[in-house]
């Protein structure tokens, strides 16, 4: 049997090259499902794309639509003890994830989510720099931040490798 090495994806926009071709899902846990589902569902306009007991423990597993080919896949764990929600980019400890990111495609679709988000009283931050970024953040049932950003393609571009102290 011939063994070969694994080959790097095409090279992405802006001729970078990575280890895979596209992010799947993300496994996050949930100690509701019924909130974390009509959150995702009824709120952000996902859908339910695998829904199944796994494991000796027989836990719910949904694959939740986050974007096109990606999922959020949860897994319920009711005795789970969530974190407070702490904002985005801001110093702390006890945990690895800071936010997710979603590209929206324009202001007006920002402005659109900003509306759905307060019919829905669901408070969220808001960031801008001029000319360059805008976003919103906000927490999902379970205190993952989940961010929406409007960003000039030009400025999304990458490398950008400007760090006065780099680790690369």
């Amino acid at each position: 049997m011939t063994s070969t090495a694994p080959q790097l994806s095409l090279p992405d926009r802006d001729g970078l090259k990575a280890p895979f071709a596209a992010l799947h899902h993300v496994a996050l846990v949930t100690n509701d499902m019924e909130a974390t589902v009509k959150f995702y569902r009824d709120i952000l306009g996902s859908e339910i794309a695998m829904a199944h007991r796994q494991g000796e423990h027989n836990v719910r597993h949904y694959f939740i639509t986050v974007a096109p080919n990606t999922v959020f896949a949860f897994f319920e764990f009711p005795e789970a003890e969530m974190l407070d929600y702490l904002p985005p980019t801001q110093p702390k400890s006890g945990r690895s994830l800071d936010h997710i990111s979603f590209f929206l495609n324009s202001h007006e679709e920002l402005a659109a989510w900003k509306t759905k988000l307060d019919g829905h009283g669901i408070e969220y931050s808001s960031m801008e720099v001029p000319g360059m970024v805008s976003a919103i953040f906000f927490p999902d049932p379970n205190n993952i931040v989940i961010e929406l950003m409007v960003m000039p393609l030009d400025q999304l571009s990458f490398p950008k490798l400007d760090d006065p102290e780099p680790a690369y």
